[in-house]
C-alpha cells in the first residue's frame, strides 16, 4: 500500500509540474506577441506632420513629407492613402489615381475607387474614372453624386443608354445641366414625353435664365404638329431672348409657322413678311404699336374683315406634295418660288443638267435647276446638296446650311452630305454646338477617319483636352497604315501632347 501511495504522489506531482510548465510558456508566447505588436507599432512611420501640412493648405510641402516616407516604407496603405490625397489637392491628378490604385491594390475594406474616378476624371482619363465609379458604386449603390458623375461622363464618351440609366439613379440630386443632358439624349431617342419632362425640369432648374430648355420643348411641340403651343413658345423666347432661335436650326421653320399662323394679320397692315426672321416677325408681333395698327386698319376698313380661321391661313402659303413631315413642307415651300433666269434649255429640268451648271460655275443656273427637280421630288438629297452648295458658292451661308440639313434628313446615312454640312457648320454654330454635332456624326459614322481626325484637333487645340485629343489620334493610327503620311502627322501630334 505504501508503494502505491508513494505512486500517486508521484504522478500528482508530475501534473502538477506539467501545468505549471504549460502555463509559463503560454505567459511567453504572450509575451513575445505583445513585443511583436509593440515594435510594430514603434516602426510605423509618423504621418501627423504631412496631415498637419495638408489641413494648413500646403499640399506640395505634404507631398515631399510622405514621398520620402514611401521611399523608406514601401506599399503601406495609409502611406499611399496620405500621399494620393496630397497630389490631389495639389492638382497632380494623373500621380494621384495613379497612388490611389497603389493604395487600393494593398486595401480590402473600404477601397478608395471613389477618390480614384475623381483624379482620373479630373485628369481627363474618363474611361479609367468610368471603371473607377462603377467599382464604387458596386459597393455603394446608394451614392447618388457618384452616379451624376458616372452618367456626366458616360455622355462624353458616347455611351448614351448607359449615361440615362446612371442619370436615373442619381435624379433626386439632378442640376440644371443634367437636367437639360437628359432631355436632349431621351429626345434623340424619340421618347417625346421623357423629353418633355426634363426640359421642364431644366427649365424650372435654371431659373429661366437660358433659353435652351425652351427651345427644346419647342422641337417637340414641332415634332408634334402642335401648332398653337409651338407659336406661343416662340413668342415668348423671343420676348425673354431675342435672336436666340436664329441661332438654331430652327430659324427658318418658326419663321414659316409665324407667317402662315399671322399671314391676315400681317397682310391687313401691309407688311410683307417673305424676307424677314423669325425674330423680325415675332418682334412685329409681339409690339403694341403693331396692334393698335391692325384695330385702326380694321376699325377704317369699309371692307368686311377676313376671315382669321385657321382654314382660311392654311390655304395662302405654297403648299407641296405632302412627306408626312410639316416641318419640311414649310422648307420646301420656301424654295418653291421661280428664280429669274435667262438660261432655258430642254435639259434644265434634270439633275444632270443642274450638276454641270455647277462645273461651269453657274451658280444661279445650278439653284434654278435644282428648285425645279426639287418640286417634283423634294426627297432627293443630291438636289438639296446642290442647291446649297450654289448658295455657299453665291455667299448665302444661312440658305446653304438649311438647304444642307435637309440633304442630312433625307440621307442620314451618306457621310460626304454629312461633311458638307460640318464644314458649314464649322462657319454657322457656336463652339459648344459644333462640337456635339461632331459628336453625332462620329455616332454615325464611327469609322470616318475625317470625322475623328476633326473631332481630335477641335479636343486638342479648341477644347485643350489633350487626354480626349490623345485617344481619338490613336483611333487614327489604328485604321490607317504606317506608310500613310497622316498616321505619320497622327505621330508627331501624340509627342507633341507629351510635351510638358
Amino acid at each position: 500500500m505504501a508503494i502505491i501511495s508513494m505512486f500517486q504522489k508521484l504522478v500528482i506531482s508530475f501534473v502538477i509540474i506539467l501545468f505549471l510548465t504549460n502555463c509559463d510558456k503560454e505567459k511567453e508566447n504572450a509575451s513575445v506577441i505583445k513585443n511583436k505588436v509593440t515594435v510594430t507599432k514603434q516602426t510605423l512611420p509618423d504621418l501627423s506632420q504631412a496631415i498637419k501640412l495638408r489641413l494648413e493648405g500646403k499640399p506640395n510641402e505634404a507631398v515631399k513629407i510622405l514621398s520620402a516616407i514611401n521611399q523608406s516604407n514601401p506599399n503601406l496603405s495609409e502611406v499611399l492613402t496620405q500621399l494620393a490625397r496630397a497630389l490631389f489637392e495639389a492638382k497632380k491628378f494623373e500621380l494621384a489615381a495613379f497612388r490611389f490604385d497603389q493604395a487600393n491594390s494593398s486595401l480590402k475594406d473600404s477601397p478608395l475607387f471613389k477618390e480614384a474616378g475623381l483624379s482620373y476624371e479630373y485628369a481627363e482619363d474618363f474611361a479609367s474614372a468610368i471603371d473607377r465609379y462603377k467599382n464604387h458604386l458596386s459597393r455603394n449603390e446608394s451614392d447618388s453624386q457618384i452616379w451624376l458623375r458616372l452618367a456626366r461622363l458616360l455622355v462624353l464618351e458616347g455611351k448614351n443608354t448607359a449615361a440615362l440609366n446612371a442619370f436615373s439613379k442619381g435624379s433626386d440630386q439632378t442640376t440644371y445641366h443634367d437636367c437639360l443632358s437628359m432631355a436632349n439624349l431621351y429626345y434623340e431617342k424619340k421618347l417625346l414625353p421623357q423629353a418633355e419632362h426634363w426640359f421642364q425640369q431644366a427649365y424650372l432648374k435654371g431659373e429661366q435664365s437660358s433659353p435652351l430648355p425652351m427651345i427644346g420643348l419647342l422641337r417637340i411641340k414641332l415634332l408634334k404638329e402642335e401648332e398653337e403651343v409651338a407659336e406661343g413658345l416662340i413668342l415668348e423666347i423671343e420676348k425673354s431672348f431675342p435672336g436666340s432661335i436664329e441661332e438654331t436650326d430652327l430659324d427658318e421653320e418658326t419663321a414659316n409657322l409665324l407667317k402662315t399662323r399671322n399671314m391676315v394679320k400681317l397682310l391687313q397692315v401691309g407688311v410683307l413678311s417673305s424676307e424677314m426672321s423669325v425674330s423680325e416677325i415675332a418682334n412685329l408681333l409681339l409690339n403694341s404699336s403693331f396692334k393698335t395698327k391692325q384695330e385702326k386698319v380694321l376699325a377704317n376698313s369699309k371692307i368686311p374683315p377676313l376671315q382669321t380661321t385657321e382654314g382660311t391661313e392654311q390655304d395662302v402659303p405654297l403648299q407641296f406634295e405632302d412627306n408626312n413631315d410639316s416641318s419640311q413642307e414649310s422648307l420646301a415651300s420656301v424654295f418653291g418660288a421661280p428664280i429669274q433666269s435667262d438660261y432655258s434649255t430642254q435639259e434644265s429640268s434634270t439633275l444632270e443638267a443642274a450638276k454641270e451648271a455647277f462645273l461651269s460655275r453657274r451658280y444661279q443656273d445650278c439653284l434654278v435647276l435644282a428648285r425645279k427637280f426639287i418640286n417634283k421630288d423634294n426627297k432627293n438629297p443630291e438636289a438639296w446638296r446642290l442647291c446649297s452648295q450654289a448658295h455657299y458658292q453665291m455667299g448665302e451661308v444661312k440658305e446653304a446650311e438649311m438647304t444642307i440639313l435637309e440633304a442630312v434628313r433625307h440621307a442620314p446615312k451618306n457621310l460626304e452630305i454629312r461633311l458638307d454640312y460640318l464644314r458649314m457648320a464649322r462657319e454657322t454654330l457656336a463652339p459648344k454646338r459644333y462640337l456635339e454635332e461632331l459628336e453625332r456624326a462620329r455616332e454615325s459614322f464611327p469609322e470616318s477617319i475625317d470625322l475623328i481626325w476633326e473631332l481630335a484637333r477641335r479636343y486638342h487645340l479648341v477644347e485643350r483636352m489633350p487626354v480626349t485629343a490623345s485617344i481619338l489620334y490613336r483611333q487614327i493610327l489604328d485604321l490607317t497604315s504606317e506608310q500613310d503620311e497622316l498616321h505619320k502627322k497622327i505621330q508627331m501630334e501624340l509627342l507633341k501632347l507629351r510635351e510638358p
